[in-house]
């Protein structure tokens, strides 16, 4: 594997060793979103688009996860089981990460075996990204990881397809919450006009992407609700989700992912987050969120975690346990405001 230089490189570099290369393998984050999914299948379309013959896009996740939250997306039947790399030489095949602050965040699988594949391609937007790569194509003033693929696509020819298209949209319709967040720029929804010249209908993704819960998560929902919690005159607000609560209604802990956002939407609240216990994966997770200029990412790396200035996550070890985690978070946070 070549060692990487940590240190940004440009769209040029990036293309000239997509160029050069027939093999890849392309992944993202666990706890995969809009934007790590649309920015990876996109990334694999142009792939294939420039005659690459050995590409694969594979995750940590278990395939229901695609089929229940990205099933409206074009190709997400492509994305298969880390564990099929088994069956690939590593040495001749290119890594590319999309959407990833760290190594760890591909799930464990394949964290284990990045020193085995021919090298790395990191394509992200996180501003703590650790440049991980033999590439670190890292832009933190993008929306998201699906504008820099858009860059890409056009740098290297690819025309937008409407499946390219779609896949683009999506991810940056996600990661820049409806186009609400500080981080869209005027190239966001230039980018956005370009992609609709396509055809693709807004609509179709509110429908299925915010349009989208089965009543038994929309009472789901009511039970969360009646027990949020506050403090700070309520400039801190939360929401603790356990695996009890949501076996009784028969929710995937996925699909809780838009529920902080909900949250946010009261008036008094600067931070607010979700305490998710996942007895699966053997971790609490924290999903922080924040209005303004108030940093959440700061904190979250203090804790062990990351992300963005008002959208990071902590991941703790179960044995932790959930009043611990939540006495911690709300310490910090404290100290903080």
């Amino acid at each position: 594997m070549i060692v990487a230089e940590k240190k940004i490189s440009t769209i040029d570099e990036v293309a000239e060793a997509i160029k050069a290369e027939d093999k890849f393998v392309v992944t993202f984050h666990i706890n995969p979103d809009y934007d790590a999914v649309g920015s990876s299948l996109a990334f694999y379309k142009i792939l294939t688009e420039l005659g690459k013959s050995n590409v694969l896009v594979v995750s940590d996740e278990k395939k229901d996860l695609f089929e229940k939250n990205f099933s409206f997306m074009p190709m997400w039947n492509e994305i298969k089981e880390a564990k099929d790399v088994d069956n690939l030489d590593l040495k001749d095949y290119v890594l590319v990460v999309l959407d990833s602050g760290e190594v760890k965040r591909i799930g464990k699988y394949l964290k284990d075996r990045v020193n085995e594949f021919k090298y790395v391609i990191n394509i992200d937007h996180h501003h703590d990204n650790e440049l991980f790569g033999s590439y670190n194509l890292v832009d933190f003033e993008v929306v998201g990881t699906g504008e820099i693929v858009y860059r890409i696509a056009k740098y290297l020819d690819v025309p937008i397809s409407k499946d390219i298209a779609s896949l683009l949209y999506a991810s940056i319709v996600g990661d820049s919450g409806s186009f609400r967040f500080d981080s869209v720029k005027p190239s966001t929804h230039i980018m956005a006009s370009e992609l609709l010249k396509t055809g693709i209908k807004p609509s179709f993704f509110t429908r299925n992407m915010f349009q989208n819960k089965s009543i038994s998560f929309i009472k789901f929902e009511g039970e969360v609700f009646q027990n949020i919690k506050s403090c700070c005159n309520n400039k801190v607000v939360w929401v603790v989700i356990t695996d009890e609560l949501l076996k009784k209604y028969g929710i995937t802990e996925s699909e809780t992912e838009p529920l902080v956002e909900d949250i946010g939407r009261i008036r008094d609240a600067i931070v607010y987050f979700t305490i998710k216990e996942k007895k699966e994966k053997g971790i609490i997770s924290v999903a922080l969120r924040s209005k303004g200029e108030f940093d959440v990412s700061s904190i979250a790396r203090e804790m062990g975690g990351g992300g963005h200035k008002n959208a990071s996550g902590i991941a703790f070890d179960i044995t932790r346990g959930i009043n611990e985690v939540e006495k911690m978070v709300i310490d910090r946070l404290i100290k903080y405001l």
